[in-house]
């Protein structure tokens, strides 16, 4: 069996690391020019579903370097702060040891990617850009450079604008929440680190102002050093050191920040700054200096879409993965641990199906089945965050996205 991936992402590389381990033949293309051509995020939530998938697709050594270079595991607080630090909500986990069952962990999502490459070699094609397909005894990927790779099974994995999904599935539609966000980050050191406030140690801590505006707080602080991490788990790997640092996230209305998309995508990180300092002139001075001393240049916009979930199909030889089949607002890590979850369930059935002689369409539509519910259950779950976290109107009407 020989299974194509459009997308080089933390879920299409879950997956071909899980098919590999299966003896399956794996082909990833990816349309960015290469791993560090684009800023790929910050700070990641996993939980114990994106653990137990990390676990089954990697090679026991990598899993422990992936877990020896995040966060130590904790169990959620859920502590609500006001632009001043004052706490305005608590729930609060009762006392004692942390349950690695239900405990979640935090990586550097470069990291991870890095990670998640480590052993793939020249089955990652960078600069190949999935564009169509065709279907019938195998499947036959185009890309943009006119090549076509012959393939049994091809998973779009190619992220919320997936040209595979396009094809497949027209019919589903993108929701456009209404918010925009400004992301930042301040690295952490030890002239900074005895004046942030403690409150935001622990998990992601939201900061809820009026306007309405939120500021995600977040911390990553790697309890191995990544240098001493691969000296121990897999020498010779190719991962970037990382600093600790703390991750912010401004999150508004598009009409708050008074711009268009277009008008707002075509500031310069240096304004994106300005214009984050600006929204956030009354506010506690420590918030004010986290925001000000950090680095300009990796400040960057987001506008917050998901797809609408509740689309059925029959299965075929392509099938979906990630954000390309059910893209989740930004609220807890949902989106990244439901991919991982994808990955290790599709490379499961179709390392069973190879296994027992069975049609690979087959296992394809038990993954499908199993994935719609979760997958969709996860979008409604992050736009049922959104109206609480970030205060918006109802984006989710009688079970369903509006």
């Amino acid at each position: 069996m020989h299974v194509v991936i459009a997308g080089a992402g933390v879920g299409g590389l879950c997956l071909a690391q899980g098919l590999r381990k299966n003896g399956i033949e794996t082909t990833v293309l990816e349309r960015d020019p290469s791993a560090h051509a684009r800023f790929q995020g910050l700070r990641l939530r996993i939980d114990a579903h994106g653990r137990a998938a990390l676990s089954a697709c990697l090679p026991d050594n990598l899993y422990e370097l992936a877990m020896a270079t995040a966060n130590p595991l904790y169990m959620s607080r859920g502590i609500g702060l006001d632009e001043q630090l004052r706490e305005i909500f608590s729930v609060r986990r009762p006392d004692g040891p942390v349950d690695p069952a239900r405990a979640s962990t935090v990586v550097n999502r470069k990291t991870l990617r890095q990670i998640l490459l480590t052993g793939l070699g020249d089955s990652v094609h960078f600069d190949t850009a999935v564009v169509g397909y065709e279907t019938g005894d195998r499947v036959r990927v185009h890309t943009g450079d006119g090549t076509t790779w012959v393939a049994d099974v091809l998973v779009g994995a190619d992220g919320i604008g997936s040209a595979v999904r396009g094809q497949l599935l027209p019919e589903i539609g993108l929701l456009d929440t209404g918010l925009r966000a400004i992301y930042g980050q301040m690295n952490l050191d030890q002239d900074n680190l005895s004046w942030v406030p403690p409150v935001l140690f622990g998990g992601s801590r939201p900061v809820l102002a009026p306007g309405p505006k939120t500021l995600a707080c977040g911390i990553f602080q790697p309890q191995t050093e990544v240098g001493a991490a691969v000296r121990r788990f897999a020498p010779g790997s190719a991962i970037d050191p990382v600093h600790s640092y703390l991750k912010w996230t401004l999150v508004a209305p598009r009409e708050v920040f008074g711009l268009d998309e277009a008008a707002l995508f075509a500031l310069t990180p240096a304004r994106l700054h300005e214009l984050a300092l600006e929204h956030t002139i009354d506010w506690s001075p420590l918030l004010r200096r986290i925001m000000a001393e950090s680095l300009v240049d990796e400040v960057f916009p987001l506008s917050i879409r998901v797809t609408e979930p509740g689309a059925q199909w029959s299965p075929s030889r392509v099938t979906l993965l990630g954000d390309a089949i059910h893209a989740t607002a930004p609220v807890g890590g949902i989106g990244a641990n439901t991919a991982l979850r994808d990955a290790a369930a599709l490379s499961e059935y179709l390392a069973l199906a190879l296994v027992d002689g069975v049609d690979p369409v087959v296992a394809i539509g038990r993954y499908e089945s199993e994935m719609r519910e979760y997958g969709y259950a996860a979008v409604r779950d992050s736009l049922h965050g959104s109206e609480q976290l970030f205060r918006t109107g109802p984006l989710v009407e009688g079970g369903a996205a509006r």
